[in-house]
C-alpha cells in the first residue's frame, strides 16, 4: 500500500513537471514568435527606412541638377546680356571703339595708321576720355620717328591740359627727355626735377632721378 502510494506521488510529480515544462514550452514558443514578428517588423521597418532615403537621396540629386541647370541657364543668359550691353556700349561710344582701333594698329606696329586714328580722336573729341592717351602715343609715336617738335607738342599737351591725367607724369618725363635728346641739358634737369616735385610716388618720379644722376656724372 505504501509502495502504491509513493509510486502514485511520483507519477503525480512526473505529470506536474511535464504540465510544468509544457506551459513553460508554450510561454518559450509565444515569446519565440514575438521576437520573430518584432524580427519581422523591424526589417520590414528597414526596407521601408532604405527606400525613403534611396527616394530622398533621388530627390535630393535632382534637386542639385535642376539647380545646376537654372544656374547655367542664369550664366548664359547673363554673359549674352553682357555681350549686348558692351556691343551696344560700343556702339555708343565711337571713341572708345577708335581708341581700340589705334591700339590694334599700334599693337600690329602700322604706325602711320595708328597715328592718323589718334589724331581723329583729338580733333573729334578735345575733351574726352581718351584724349589724353591719344596726345601720349602720338608724342611716342613721334619721338621714335626723332621729330621732336610734334613729339613735344602732344607731350605739352598733356602736361598743361590733363595735370592729374595717369599720362601726365610720363609726358612731363617724356618732355625731359626731349631736351636731353636736343643736348639742352640744364632744361632736362629741371624737367627731371619738376617731374620728382609734382608726381613723387609715381614711376616717371624714379626714372627722372635715374637720369638726373647720370647727367650730373
Amino acid at each position: 500500500m505504501k509502495k502504491s502510494f509513493l509510486a502514485s506521488l511520483a507519477l503525480l510529480s512526473s505529470l506536474t513537471l511535464l504540465s510544468e515544462d509544457s506551459e513553460s514550452l508554450e510561454i518559450l514558443y509565444e515569446k519565440l514568435e514575438t521576437l520573430e514578428q518584432e524580427i519581422r517588423d523591424l526589417r520590414n521597418l528597414l526596407e521601408e527606412n532604405s527606400i525613403l532615403v534611396d527616394r530622398s537621396l533621388e530627390l535630393q540629386q535632382q534637386r542639385y541638377l535642376d539647380l545646376d541647370s537654372r544656374i547655367l541657364e542664369l550664366s548664359k543668359k547673363s554673359s549674352e546680356e553682357e555681350i549686348k550691353e558692351s556691343n551696344s556700349l560700343e556702339t555708343q561710344d565711337p571713341e572708345r571703339e577708335l581708341f581700340r582701333e589705334a591700339l590694334v594698329l599700334f599693337d600690329e606696329a602700322r604706325y602711320a595708321e595708328a597715328l592718323e586714328i589718334f589724331s581723329k580722336i583729338i580733333i573729334s573729341f578735345p575733351e574726352g576720355l581718351f584724349t589724353p592717351d591719344a596726345y601720349f602715343w602720338s608724342g611716342e609715336l613721334f619721338l621714335a620717328q626723332d621729330m621732336y617738335e610734334d613729339a613735344k607738342i602732344s607731350f605739352s599737351n598733356v602736361v598743361d591740359r590733363f595735370p592729374n591725367h595717369v599720362r601726365a607724369a610720363d609726358s612731363l618725363f617724356k618732355l625731359g627727355e626731349i631736351s636731353r635728346l636736343d643736348e639742352d641739358l640744364l632744361g632736362a634737369v629741371a624737367i627731371y626735377k619738376k617731374v620728382q616735385d609734382i608726381y613723387p610716388s609715381s614711376g616717371a618720379a624714379q626714372l627722372a632721378k635715374k637720369s638726373e644722376e647720370n647727367l650730373k656724372q
